[in-house]
């Protein structure tokens, strides 16, 4: 978290907005948020809109990663008496 962003703000302030953006991560990586969590979210409305401005706009695929996809070792028939 970028803690040069907000000078003057109170560290309740820094914890609200850092929860947001947490409990916004984690919700658009498909989680599920408990209540109290999705409560949370519609009590600070203003912060959860500034906070969706921030995130990334292309979809988070949960450490998927197609670059270098696993390969097969070659199946041997021959076996070692």
């Amino acid at each position: 978290m970028n803690r040069e962003e907000a000078p003057g703000k109170s560290p309740e302030d820094m914890y609200i907005q850092q929860k947001v953006r947490v409990l916004l991560m984690l919700k658009k990586m498909g989680s599920n948020l408990t209540p109290s969590e999705e409560a949370f979210l519609r009590s600070y409305s203003g912060v959860v809109h500034s906070q969706m401005s921030q995130l990334p706009q292309h979809n988070i695929d949960q450490g998927k990663c197609d670059a270098n996809p696993p390969t097969k070792a070659p199946v041997s028939n021959h076996l070692v008496s």
